[in-house]
């Protein structure tokens, strides 16, 4: 009479035993399966600059190799494909950095502001673009804040800033370190492109595309070696090297910086009618290096309109604002009016200040709820690689760079940096490599001084990638940009119309062939555009055909 009820609860147990072994190896073969399968619910954005795109966070592990333990939330905005008929899936986007907030690339014209989206561009009419906060920074969280800004010297220091500058950094990454050194070994590369493919199995796509720039080539670079089987169309734009991370990296800015140097004072030298710094080069850089030494011993002061205290106009300044203006050969004559009134030792002319320009909701501006970057988190990132530990090398290399280099960032990047005093190991970096997904496109510029052209080159060879090259342009970046519809119109062909990609030629933006006289600038100190926290002699190329111009 007992017989049957044990039969019965045995064979619930064997019952219950195989379903426990079948889900066993499920969950094994998927650790990530409940993250792939998240439900993603899609609200439109609070922040004014994020207002007409829709976003979004995703749940992910904050460390891969135990996901079931404390999970980070990665924030995403979303554009929509404008022509649904033709939807080739979704782009995913990083702005660089490393740290840079992604979020922004999704919305489409709105005024710059720091800020760079593709919103309007024709990649807009087939994918929805994806923007992407990485871990660590913009509205994704765990969000790092060190309590710190990143220490960067001058371009030359002499050996006690030098000494000082060291001071700063260890107490930065201690203090990095004492805020945050339980998320700092999570803080890589290697798993930003995880959650990129977290992001991309939870919206349900079995490939994406990519469009990464500066430092989101790499992190593109490092995507499609994990993940080739899901990697589509990708576009590299002013790629890093895919080896040398990351010191080797920075500190080859001083040859870019130097390169743009050469050329910009064989500009000024050509029209020395107009400007009197020399007519030669030697004779330009002799000019500025007397009229540094003046500043070393007497800053000039400005005055501005409303502001009760003098700007302080310093030599190492002026060292910065000379390299940076060196870059941009379209707006040569505006800066050189200005140094011409500073090597002269002349206040600027007074002139009405310009009429502002009139945005609608001006109260968005500056926007209060988006930051285009975090220190705190680039400083993470960069100790993802070990750094050299003798300070003797460091301090070798700065004594030879602020000689050899001096303008511009010079050898700013040669000194110690935080990750130099780094506690963590780091696990190894991911080894950039193409197996298994479709030949792409990287873009380089010839005198880019953040991203060597050199190494867009190592980038498209280590790749298999087809390279477009902007000739004699020092700018960084180049999709989507004014003055580079060559450049568009070779990314649209590929992303948009699916042309194979292909190596080309495109004309940098045209020299100032209008030398500007002094007298008719209207003043203000050295405006030339920001150069950013990332040359090389330029590798002769195969025989490319120009893109048509749109």
């Amino acid at each position: 009479m007992r017989t049957a009820p044990l039969l019965t609860t045995a064979g619930a147990l064997a019952l219950a035993l195989a379903t426990s072994l079948a889900a066993a190896p499920a969950a094994a073969e998927d650790p990530l399966r409940e993250f792939h399968e998240q439900e993603v619910v899609w609200a439109p954005c609070e922040e004014h600059l994020l207002r007409e795109v829709e976003c979004a966070w995703i749940e992910v592990p904050l460390d891969y190799a135990a996901p079931g333990g404390e999970r980070a939330s990665i924030a995403i905005s979303r554009n929509r494909a404008t022509d649904p008929d033709r939807r080739r899936g979704i782009l995913l986007t990083n702005p660089g950095g490393p740290g840079g907030t992604g979020r922004q690339m999704a919305v489409g014209d709105r005024p710059d502001h720091g800020f760079s989206s593709l919103g309007a561009q024709r990649v807009a009419e087939v994918y929805d673009i994806i923007g992407m906060d990485p871990r660590g920074g913009g509205a994704s969280t765990p969000y790092l804040d060190c309590g710190t800004h990143y220490p960067f010297p001058w371009s030359r220091p002499t050996d006690e800033a030098l000494s000082g500058h060291t001071r700063a950094v260890i107490a930065t990454q201690r203090a990095c370190e004492s805020s945050h050194g339980d998320l700092i070994p999570h803080m890589t590369t290697a798993n930003t492109a995880r959650d990129m493919d977290v992001v991309r199995a939870a919206l349900g796509e079995d490939e994406v595309s990519y469009l990464g720039r500066s430092y989101g080539t790499y992190l593109g670079a490092v995507y499609g070696s994990l993940f080739p089987q899901r990697l589509d169309r990708s576009v590299l734009d002013a790629a890093v090297p895919p080896e040398g991370m990351w010191r080797d990296v920075f500190t080859q800015q001083s040859e870019g910086y130097r390169a743009n140097m050469e050329r910009y004072t064989a500009w000024v030298a050509e029209h020395d009618d107009v400007y009197g710094l020399g007519d030669t080069p030697e004779e330009v850089v002799d000019t500025f290096e007397r009229t540094r030494a003046r500043l070393v011993e007497h800053p000039r002061h400005e005055y501005w309109p409303g502001d009760p205290e003098p700007f302080v106009y310093t030599a190492d300044l002026f060292d910065y604002a000379v390299g940076v203006a060196a870059r941009f050969q379209n707006e040569w004559a505006y800066p050189t009016a200005d140094f011409w009134y500073i090597v002269n030792d002349l206040p600027y002319p007074e002139a009405e200040a310009p009429e502002e320009p009139g945005f609608p909701d001006e109260e968005e501006w500056p926007e209060p709820g988006i930051e285009p970057d975090n220190p705190s988190l680039m400083m993470a990132v960069l100790c993802e690689a070990p750094w050299p530990t003798r300070l003797s090398d460091y301090y070798a290399d700065v004594r030879e760079v602020r000689e050899y280099s001096p303008y511009g960032v010079g050898a700013g990047w040669h000194a110690p940096q935080p990750c130099t005093f780094a506690s963590h190991t780091p696990d190894p970096l991911v080894e950039p490599e193409r197996d298994g997904y479709p030949r792409g496109l990287v873009i380089g510029g010839e005198y880019d001084a953040n991203t060597l052209y050199e190494a867009s080159v190592r980038m498209a060879g280590r790749l298999d990638h087809a390279l477009v090259t902007v000739v004699d342009e020092g700018d960084h970046t180049f999709y989507g940009r004014e003055g580079m519809d060559c450049v568009t119109a070779a990314v649209d062909a590929y992303l948009v119309d699916g042309a194979a990609p292909r190596d080309a030629l495109c004309a940098g933006r045209p020299r100032s062939v209008d030398p500007l006289p002094p007298e008719e600038e209207m003043g203000g100190a050295a405006r030339a555009p920001d150069a950013g926290p990332l040359h090389g002699p330029v590798r002769e190329g195969p025989p490319v055909q120009e893109w048509p111009r749109s």
